[in-house]
């Protein structure tokens, strides 16, 4: 069955792109509070010893406040459109030809049933939504955060002014969009297409506070880490930071995916729509 692509995608849109952090519901004398009182329980945190330390036994050697961040993209795509068909009509065994709209119909002895013609008219919904750690790239469910209260900023200055740092970012824009181009771009089976739009609504990446501590039992030489997580309260075996990003880096520069898009998206003419809407936006910017 022929296709008649001649409209196209009608937009393709990319929006939402934001950068936000997740308030701090704890801060520096919440956060060390909690951590003093959770001694005990975080070498508890360590198998096989016979005696229970005491809180005097234990002090905290090391303290740190990063940021983590995390990906979430959510797109849509659309498509209604029209196709002929034929139907089969079954009948009883006795009948060996049918008149419909005026025309007669021979029945197929075979599969006793008469083929009439007809227009569908179509019309397709699609929604994809991932959320991914920025430092990982795995995915998760950090649905949770997204409850809480936040704010956008235009730049990770912003969460580096009193000395917090900020996990590397192994994971960039363009591959989740990528991804989440190609789950939303459907195979068609169709004479006309009528509209066909994909977008991306919402491309955001969200920062949240998390607070290590080092718990060292001297008596017993042994050292144990524990995140409490900024937003949730969250109590967690944790890990130091190791990887700090070099530079800041703005919203425009974590957007900027124009050369790459153009050669991810199945369809010649599909991948090059894309790739010019792409250059449009960034041009913009």
């Amino acid at each position: 069955m022929a296709e008649d692509t001649s409209k196209g995608i009608s937009s393709i849109r990319v929006q939402g792109e934001k950068l936000l952090v997740i308030d701090d519901v704890l801060g520096w004398g919440k956060v060390r509070k909690l951590a003093g009182d959770h001694k005990v329980k975080a070498l508890g945190m360590l198998s096989g010893f016979l005696f229970k330390p005491k809180a005097e036994e234990i002090s905290i050697v090391y303290e740190e406040k990063r940021y983590q961040a995390f990906w979430h993209i959510v797109g849509n795509s659309y498509f209604e459109y029209k196709r002929k068909v034929r139907y089969h009509v079954p009948v009883q065994t006795v009948v060996e030809d049918v008149t419909f709209m005026d025309k007669m119909c021979v029945v197929n002895t075979n599969d006793r049933t008469f083929e009439i013609e007809g227009v569908e008219h179509c019309k397709e919904n699609y929604q994809q939504e991932v959320m991914v750690d920025a430092q990982t790239d795995q995915p998760g469910d950090f649905s949770k955060y997204l409850k809480a209260p936040m704010r956008v900023i235009q730049s990770t200055d912003e969460l580096m002014e009193d000395g917090t740092s900020i996990v590397n970012l192994e994971t960039k824009a363009s591959f989740l969009v990528r991804k989440v181009l190609n789950d939303l771009v459907k195979p068609i089976k169709a004479d006309q297409i009528l509209d066909e739009k994909i977008a991306i609504e919402e491309l955001s990446l969200y920062f949240y506070p998390v607070y290590t501590f080092e718990y060292y039992w001297q008596p017993k030489d042994k050292r144990v880490l524990v995140e409490f997580d900024g937003v949730t309260t969250e109590i967690r075996k944790g890990r130091k930071l190791t990887d700090k990003l070099r530079d800041s880096f703005t919203t425009d520069e974590l957007f900027e995916f124009a050369k790459e898009v153009a050669n991810f998206v199945p369809g010649g003419g599909l991948a090059m729509m894309a790739g010019r809407k792409a250059i449009q936006i960034a041009k913009k910017k």
